[in-house]
């Protein structure tokens, strides 16, 4: 079992484009759960996770504006589903890198993919990786604005950003 902070300074913004701009939501609170212990298993060529979860409030991201905000809310379906979930099922580890296995809730919807993380280490340990999604796997319309002259993107990508303390718990 291991217990694991995340410290301030984590950050987690979506990028995604249009037919006529690029856009970026920041995640405007701290991460939860800011602590939670995980446990693992060894595996042949890696480590089997539990209880590895992060939650986002789904009406906490700021797209720049009011407007944009509230298509954003309305994409993931906020009133309906107030988080989106990304939880680690396992970890494999690849030369200079790290595979996550991970799941991805949206709206109701989950999906399992694989996402390269990388790892620094210093003070605290850092992981990074950028997980890129379709929107219509998780049965999202791509919003259109205008009449249809502004249409979004359907990939968007979840950039993940996490400092952490770890301890081994017995």
């Amino acid at each position: 079992r291991v217990e694991v902070e995340i410290k301030e300074g984590s950050h987690l913004y979506i990028k995604g484009t249009s037919n006529v701009n690029r856009f970026t939501c920041d995640y405007l609170k701290p991460i939860k759960p800011n602590s939670f212990t995980l446990s693992y298993e060894d595996i042949k060529n890696g480590w089997i996770i539990e209880d590895a979860q992060l939650q986002l409030e789904s009406t906490s991201f700021d797209c720049g504006g009011r407007r944009i905000n509230k298509d954003f809310e309305e994409l993931v379906k906020s009133s309906q589903f107030p988080s989106i979930q990304i939880e680690v099922f396992e970890i494999i580890p690849e030369k200079s890198k790290l595979q996550a296995n991970i799941k991805v809730s949206i709206a109701g919807v989950t999906k399992s993919l694989p996402v390269f993380v990388t790892l620094e280490k210093g003070e605290d340990i850092t992981y990074t990786s950028v997980l890129k999604l379709n929107i219509e796997d998780f049965n999202l319309d791509t919003p259109t604005k205008m009449m249809g002259l502004i249409k979004v993107h359907e990939e968007i990508s979840i950039h993940v950003n996490l400092r952490l303390g770890l301890s081994v718990k017995s």
